[in-house]
Order: C-alpha cells, then structure tokens, then sequence
C-alpha cells in the first residue's frame, strides 16, 4: 500500500471512488459531475490529493484545500474529504492518508489542518483525536446556503 499525490493521469479512476465518496454521504451518483469537479481543482490547481492504492486500484483519498488565516498572516488546510472504498476499510487506509497530508502541510509550512466531520461519525472522531486533531470547542460553524 502506497499514499502519493494524485496526479490529472488519475483522474479517471479517482472520479471513481469520488463519485462513489458522494453516493456515501447522499448524493445520486453522477460520474460526469465528480470527473468535472476534481478536473477543474486540478486545472485551477485548487485543491492538493492524496490518494492510497493497492493492487494497481486507487482505494483512498484525502482532499486538501487551502486556507488563510488573517491573524496569523499564515496559511492553513482544510481537510474537507477523506475516503476509503469499504473492503479496504480498518487496515490504517485513512490514517495512512491524514498522517501524508499532516507531512505535507508541515512542509509547506501551514499553521494548521482544519476538518469538520458529522457529530455521528464516533470512528472519525476518535481516528482524529488519536491523531492529534482538538476538538473546537469555542467556535461555532455557521453555514449561508446559497443554493
């Protein structure tokens, strides 16, 4: 098993798994509309993933974007999706991803990653605890939907 930064030469097969990452969380599966999405990140050079493999297939990802902080006048990630395909689930696929995308902030020299997670996903939260992430509990997370 392996982790390195996904490349456009992936895109068919990580429009895959992302297309399979939105039916997860509700969304009607749309190949058309995850390979768009992740072409124009990688176009616009917007986002930074990471993806894990075995056997050849691309099992994982993890999704970056980059942040400001404006009182810290530094920069900072946002971690915003982070998938394993379920048969390759409870082998350290996940941590595998999030420690490569700690290593890779830490060189860019990034204050810090930020993640929101659902307040149902218990084995999330104790991966990321485990991991080093606090629990925000000063702030709170407003959301203006515009669409």
């Amino acid at each position: 098993m392996i982790v390195r930064r996904a490349t456009e030469t992936d895109l068919k097969q990580l429009a895959i798994l992302f297309d399979e990452y939105r039916q997860f969380y509700g969304a009607s599966s749309n190949f058309s509309e995850s390979y768009n999405f992740l072409k124009q990140r990688f176009e616009n050079k917007e986002s930074v993933i990471f993806i894990h493999i075995k056997d050849d297939a691309i099992t994982g990802f993890v999704l970056l974007y980059l942040g400001f902080s404006s009182l810290a006048c530094s920069t900072y990630y946002i971690l915003d999706d982070v998938y394993v395909t379920p048969v390759y689930r409870r082998q350290g696929s996940a941590k595998q991803l999030i420690d490569t995308a700690i290593l890779f902030a830490r060189h860019e020299n990034a204050l810090r990653i930020s993640l929101e997670t659902q307040k149902s996903n218990y084995q999330s939260h104790q991966l990321y605890e485990k991991m080093g992430f606090v629990r925000d509990e000063e702030f709170c997370t407003y959301h203006c939907f515009l669409k």
